[in-house]
């Protein structure tokens, strides 16, 4: 099982860069690598003056459609542009995983599989109720790519 905490996280936003998902489950991840697979062709995070250089990867529901964004931490201040979204993370309690991989779609995968498929089904005292949730690259070494995922909880 892959390593977690339950943290309380001060209020963050996120600018993304928007694309919606289509299809079903087995299409998405595939969308997903081909977006970023552009975002890191065209350098498009360069274009977004964030308070770090993590790449996050943000996954959200609005309105029963799927969308996905490749964006930077801003101040909550910032402007977004057409194609782009200010995607609010409240203050709260967090599941917080950590994991390492090859490359950086290989490390959100490593997040997202364990997070929804092994950690949140096994937690007893808090749930995911929804809202935007994310991963981020937090840095890489001889070890790999490292980042860490962040799903916002409520107590159950």
């Amino acid at each position: 099982m892959a390593d977690y905490t339950i943290e309380t996280k001060a209020a963050f936003t996120v600018l993304g860069i928007d694309k919606l998902l289509t299809g079903d489950y087995s299409t998405m991840g595939q969308q997903k690598q081909d977006f970023w697979r552009g975002i890191n062709a065209n350098h498009a995070l360069d274009e977004l003056t964030g308070i770090n250089d993590y790449p996050f990867a943000v996954n959200e529901a609005i309105n029963g459609e799927f969308h996905y964004y490749a964006g930077r931490q801003v101040a909550p201040a910032t402007t977004a542009a057409a194609g782009q979204r200010l995607i609010e993370f409240p203050a709260g309690k967090y599941l917080v995983i950590t994991g390492t991989a090859a490359d950086q779609m290989g490390v959100y995968n490593a997040l997202e599989g364990p997070a929804f498929g092994e950690i949140l089904p096994q937690l007893t005292d808090y749930a995911y109720v929804g809202g935007p949730n994310t991963s981020f690259v937090t840095g890489t070494d001889a070890d790999g790519v490292h980042g860490e995922m962040l799903i916002p909880l409520v107590e159950k």
